[in-house]
């Protein structure tokens, strides 16, 4: 309705339209409309010059907040990622307190993985104090506090893989429990960042992010804790495009500094100490003007919000926001000078004005010229259309021009002979192309089915590279191998290394294509070859490793699992690489035992530590993927006591169910009779 009327409006004036040349209707409305743009332009550019220039200064220094509080948001997760993987490695009984080897192992990898954390520890609550820490050369130390070091902390250099070596300093009478970060993290009962203090080895900005971990009563067990130096802010504000007179800088809820793209360091010598700079004291005057300003406008904690003060006759413009996280209540400054950028807008805005008056006088001659150009295509397309409603063909002469009026010449030539041929030719062209799209489609399907043949004689071959199942004196052995699809990603074997020495594999390659059936195949072969040649487990999967990590790429994820039954020492050695579980039933272990292990080919520098639990007569053990282990996981249940035929078919249900989401792969194996074993 509301179209109609407006269409009304202008009805009187299509009686005019309709009398006046093709060529002055073109022309006269763009001329018209063309002039009242300019117009309006001119106006809107006056009067709004400033509103704009404001707006992109508000818009920048909008951007460069979210910059800096996006950086400080993911750079100070990192120590409380840290603090969450030491608890989840501690609440998974990865990381254990009383192993001094796997505990130093421990935190010096993962101080290793994190180059901003200045030291890593754990204070428990019996006064206990161990970790991993950095010196200023980069040399990574372990430190040891607890009765056997009379309650001083000892600090030991390290080898490769993180076992202390000699000592080298000692700091007598430290108790963890007294100190500052303890407390703090005790009372909050959740993680909590320390305030920003001076790092006694670097002398740099640092802050202590802690984590409290309890046990099952609730009872507090100790404190994780991470020194993550800040010197990485000041390095960040510094490369931020402020322009000349601009500058960001962060402050606590005190208004202390934090970090300054205008300051080497937030701490300053007062009295013989180092102090934290007030950023309302500070030697920079626009630092300090903008810290007065915001404090005398908003005193109070959090003073986010958008200000502006005036400094030896220029506007600044200061934007702030509050960063929370775990403790910490910083304030984020961004301050920029408004002539540092007006200058430019208001030189580009004169030439524009010149620009658009040259502009206007052009386009009044050029568009008279330019309507009869483009009416006279038009009107010869006209007669043409005529012509070939009446059935004759007229072709337009105007193909050899390179514009839209040429290109729609030469469309209405090929539809009006498409049309033509179309008219005479229809029915052959249909059957021409349902045959075409009939002998496609058989084609397609022909393809389908050949590639399903394939994958299915793919499957076929993996199941005949599966050894067969095994019984003798020593032991009896089965296999349970089903693959989710066609083809597996999984593959499992074992061989007699002496005549008393039973060693054993589990490959598990993410996927469950083709390619990862050729992937598979290939790491069976690398796992053969490396057979030949090692010596001991743990060389075994090293090597292992680095076949991995030079063949695959990294968008491949491959996890393994050895082992080695030993009859002449009576034990069980294994190794895990990404496979973290196997089933025990024997007379010291029963239920799933859990290894750690990274997966093969991540890491060059992989270390793979060798287990061990003692075998006797009738024990069961069963190795599998996680095909099996991701149902254990999701409920279902191996009951440790029953005979080896339970065993076998207690896992035959779990792979039942298994198969359907990812493929199962199996190795149950129960000892016999002790006496034949050599002794």
């Amino acid at each position: 309705m509301r179209n109609d009327t407006r269409s009304s409006r202008f009805r009187f004036l299509l009686p005019l339209a309709e009398r006046l040349p093709l060529r002055l209707v073109f022309s006269l409305p763009f001329l018209l409309q063309f002039f009242m743009a300019m117009l309006f332009t001119g106006l809107l550019l006056f009067q709004s010059g400033q509103d704009s220039v404001q707006a992109v200064l508000k818009e920048l220094r909008q951007e460069v907040l979210e910059r800096v509080q996006e950086q400080v948001s993911r750079q100070m997760r990192e120590p409380l990622r840290l603090n969450s993987l030491n608890a989840d490695a501690w609440h998974s009984e990865i990381l254990s307190f009383t192993d001094p080897i796997a505990r130093d192992r421990y935190f010096v990898n993962h101080i290793r993985a994190f180059p901003d954390a200045a030291m890593t520890f754990i204070g428990l609550a019996d006064g206990s104090f161990y970790g991993a820490r950095r010196k200023l050369n980069g040399e990574i130390q372990v430190v040891h506090n607890n009765h056997t070091t009379g309650g001083a902390s000892w600090y030991f250099q390290v080898s490769d893989v993180g076992d202390a070596l000699e000592k080298q300093e000692a700091f007598p009478n430290f108790d963890p429990r007294t100190r500052p970060w303890f407390e703090a993290a005790k009372l909050a009962g959740k993680p909590v960042f320390s305030a920003v203090y001076r790092h006694f080895v670097f002398l740099e900005p640092t802050v202590t992010a802690t984590h409290p971990i309890f046990d099952t009563e609730g009872n507090l067990v100790g404190v994780f804790g991470v020194d993550y130096l800040l010197s990485w802010l000041g390095r960040a504000l510094s490369d931020l495009p402020l322009g000349a007179s601009g500058q960001v800088f962060v402050t606590d809820s005190e208004g202390l500094l934090v970090a300054s793209s205008v300051s080497k360091s937030p701490f300053e010598e007062r009295n013989g100490r180092m102090e934290r700079i007030k950023a309302a004291d500070s030697n920079n005057d626009i630092l300090r003007m903008a810290a007065n300003t915001v404090a005398r406008t908003v005193p109070a904690i959090s003073q986010a919000g958008a200000y502006e003060f005036k400094f030896q006759d220029q506007s600044y413009f200061v934007d702030v926001r509050n960063f929370q996280e775990s403790g910490i209540n910083w304030n984020i400054y961004v301050v920029l000078a408004a002539d540092d950028f007006l200058g430019g807008l208001r030189s580009v805005a004169n030439r524009t004005a010149s620009l658009s008056m040259l502009c206007m006088v052009l386009v009044f001659l050029l568009a008279i010229w330019t309507a009869g150009w483009v009416t006279k295509p038009i009107q010869r397309l006209n007669t043409a259309a005529r012509e070939l409603a009446e059935g004759r063909l007229k072709l337009l002469p105007d193909t050899e021009r390179r514009d839209e009026l040429g290109e729609l010449s030469r469309s209405f030539n090929t539809m009006a002979c498409q049309v033509t041929d179309l008219v005479t030719n229809l029915e052959a062209r249909v059957a021409e192309r349902t045959q075409d799209l009939t002998v496609k489609t058989e084609q397609e399907e022909r393809l389908r089915k050949t590639f399903y043949a394939e994958l299915a004689k793919a499957g076929k071959v993996q199941r005949t590279m599966i050894p067969p199942d095994f019984a003798n004196n020593y032991l009896q052995l089965q296999i349970l191998y089903e693959p989710c699809l066609l083809v597996s990603g999984d593959t499992c074997g074992y061989r007699w290394l002496k005549d008393d020495v039973l060693f054993g594999y589990l490959i598990d390659v993410n996927g469950h294509g083709a390619a990862t059936a050729l992937q598979t195949a290939a790491m069976n072969v690398m796992m053969q070859e490396t057979l030949h040649s090692f010596s001991s487990l743990s060389e075994c999967m090293v090597e292992l490793n680095n076949r991995v990590a030079g063949y695959f790429g990294d968008d491949i994820i491959i996890a393994a699992f050895c082992f080695e039954m030993d009859f002449t020492q009576r034990e069980l050695r294994y190794v895990a690489a990404g496979i973290t579980e196997f089933f025990a039933d024997t007379s010291t272990v029963k239920g799933r035992v859990k290894t750690p292990g990274l997966f093969l080919g991540v890491s060059n520098l992989a270390q793979f530590e060798v287990q061990s639990i003692p075998l006797t007569e009738g024990d069961r053990l069963c190795f599998y993927s996680d095909g099996i282990s991701d149902e254990l996981d999701r409920g279902l249940k191996i009951a440790p006591g029953g005979s080896f035929t339970q065993l076998v078919d207690c896992i035959r249900m779990v792979a039942a169910e298994g198969v359907t989401r990812d493929d199962v792969t199996a190795m149950c194996i129960e000892l016999g009779d002790e006496r034949v074993w050599r002794v």
